[in-house]
């Protein structure tokens, strides 16, 4: 199909994008802000690097940190279940966490981490762990 995107001003984002944004980044710029029509949904990058995706009701889909930075504990929390919140606290992993994505049909999440190894942790929807990936 018809890839259309169109760059967007930033007051056109849904509301829960936009107090997300206001709450966990404070005086961060938006640098980029893209609609894209055929797959419901906003692209923002803000000028400390991170890039946020949300559907179009506003919920974050996938958060990453720039290159060689990681996500705030805070942020990590305010996107993930509590309990796959609280595994990755328990294995010491809040400080590496390099993305979090929601895959397309919401069944799934996967936490990167910027660790050696297997550093992908999947949870169900529900933060039930699952998995330790590559």
């Amino acid at each position: 199909g018809i890839a259309m995107a169109g760059s967007q001003n930033y007051s056109a984002l849904p509301k829960e994008a936009r107090n997300f944004i206001e709450k966990h980044f404070k005086g961060q710029k938006v640098t980029k802000c893209e609609q894209y029509f055929a797959k419901n949904k906003y692209e923002v990058e803000l000028s400390n690097g991170i890039d946020i995706e949300f559907d179009n009701k506003g919920k974050v889909i996938e958060i990453d940190a720039p290159d060689n930075q990681c996500l705030s504990p805070q942020v990590v929390k305010s996107v993930l279940h509590g309990s796959a919140y609280k595994r990755l606290e328990r294995d010491g992993m809040l400080g590496n966490v390099e993305s979090v994505e929601f895959d397309k049909r919401g069944k799934l999440v996967e936490v990167d981490l910027s660790i050696q190894g297997p550093d992908t942790y999947v949870f169900d929807i529900d933060g039930n762990f699952i998995a330790i990936s590559d």
